[in-house]
């Protein structure tokens, strides 16, 4: 994902690698997506989360996400974003921030946008859909194979 404004700069003044940061927001973007998928019945939980970690309207809706409470980080702690230099206890205190904003919990009482849910219902339709052509054509071959030693048998 391209780094944002926000990114770019939170990584500047916290000495944070850029590298770090986006494997941070693709793993908090993961757990999301896992508890996400605990609202599903136990046998589609595991599609439903596969699915939705492919669509890159999910990841786009996560990451604007993600820089909005990475913004709210420096609103907490009182820091602009084009400061050009911060003090060790300015680091720390944003750092913290980041953190807590971060945090699962922060991410609680929200749910994908329509656009995400509308894609991953349209996928989930498909992969059922495919899924049952697929076994019914196993099936279908199974019957076929059945009759004929039934008739060979004869």
């Amino acid at each position: 994902m391209k780094p944002t404004h926000t990114q770019i700069n939170f990584c500047r003044l916290t000495k944070t690698s850029q590298e770090d940061y986006q494997t941070n927001l693709f793993e908090t973007g993961c757990e999301f997506a896992e508890n996400l998928g605990y609202t599903c019945p136990q046998k589609y939980k595991e599609e439903y989360i596969q699915i939705l970690l492919s669509l890159p309207q999910y990841w786009k809706w996560w990451s604007t996400q993600w820089n909005i409470r990475t913004q709210e980080a420096f609103g907490v702690v009182g820091i602009s974003e084009n400061e050009t230099h911060i003090n060790s206890l300015e680091t720390d205190a944003l750092n913290e921030a980041f953190a807590s904003a971060h945090s699962l919990s922060s991410y609680q009482h929200i749910y994908p946008n329509n656009l995400v849910m509308k894609v991953l219902k349209e996928k989930i339709q498909t992969h059922e859909t495919t899924t049952l052509k697929s076994n019914t054509s196993k099936g279908m071959e199974r019957n076929r194979i059945r009759r004929s030693r039934v008739s060979v048998e004869l």
